[in-house]
């Protein structure tokens, strides 16, 4: 399948600030550690199959600057899982309202960024896999994304080096700040229907990026500080301070307490 040249990746990289373009989104496309986090969106769809596809629509046109833009992936997600509403006219404003909000100057460095903005384009789907399978690794399928389809029990991905879900103490560590914002939450007494434990979830994956398992290593200590502050918070949290009482423990008292 045909695919954006270098070139105008780049220019739609430092055109849009190099942030994801939907409106209020400050996600950057690459992180502080140089993760990619940004991923190309096509608002004719690449496929047929895809939304939004234009099929009078020639493939140069299709890969084409007016043709795409640059968002994080769960706004990317968003767009595209709901065409109806965001419509190619209104994806092409929103595109042009960023550029005139966040352009900046071409910098050295958007090269290298664009071309991996482009390897995360290569999609790989698996169906109806019975086996082990290996990523990023010699001699086995290399891909920036991977979709599972299969009848047997959902297969277990382990967490990329690097990552705050391959360090196990840290690991533990971060889902001990998700529980314990959690417990506080659920005892917030104005709250009028059940607590809901995705919304930490997706509040992490908005300010970071990606699901907490994925963020990098890099940024461990700013998603603590994020969890630490909406921890302290919560009511619970409020009245606990004011007594003098602690939140929860740090780091370090952590690994102490649990042996790491």
């Amino acid at each position: 399948m045909a695919e954006p040249l270098l070139s105008t990746i780049k220019r739609l990289f430092f055109e849009a600030g190099r942030r994801c373009a939907f409106p209020g989104c400050a996600v950057r496309l690459v992180d502080e550690s140089g993760a990619i986090i940004g991923e190309i969106c096509h608002m004719k769809a690449r496929n047929a199959h895809g939304p939004r596809y234009d099929p009078s629509q020639s493939e140069t046109e299709r890969q084409s600057y007016d043709n795409l833009l640059l968002l994080c992936p769960t706004h990317h997600r968003t767009i595209d899982a709901q065409p109806e509403v965001f419509s190619v006219a209104l994806l092409k404003d929103m595109k042009a309202r960023a550029e005139a909000d966040h352009s900046e100057p071409e910098r050295p460095n958007d090269a290298f960024f664009a071309a991996a903005l482009l390897a995360k384009l290569h999609d790989l789907v698996i169906t109806d896999n019975r086996g082990n399978i290996a990523i990023n690794s010699p001699g086995s399928v290399q891909a920036g994304t991977v979709v599972f389809k299969t009848t047997k029990s959902k297969p277990k991905i382990a967490a990329p080096a690097g990552s705050i879900g391959a360090d196990g103490d840290r690991r533990r560590y971060v889902k001990y700040l998700i529980d314990r914002y959690i417990q506080f939450a659920k005892l917030e007494p104005s709250r009028s229907g059940e607590f809901k434990h995705a919304v930490i979830y997706a509040s992490i994956k908005r300010e970071f990026g990606s699901q907490w398992e994925l963020v990098s290593l890099a940024r461990f200590a700013d998603l603590c500080v994020y969890l630490q502050a909406r921890i302290a918070k919560t009511r619970f949290g409020r009245i606990n301070a004011a007594k003098g009482q602690a939140l929860f423990s740090s780091f370090e008292e952590y690994l102490s307490k649990h042996g790491g």
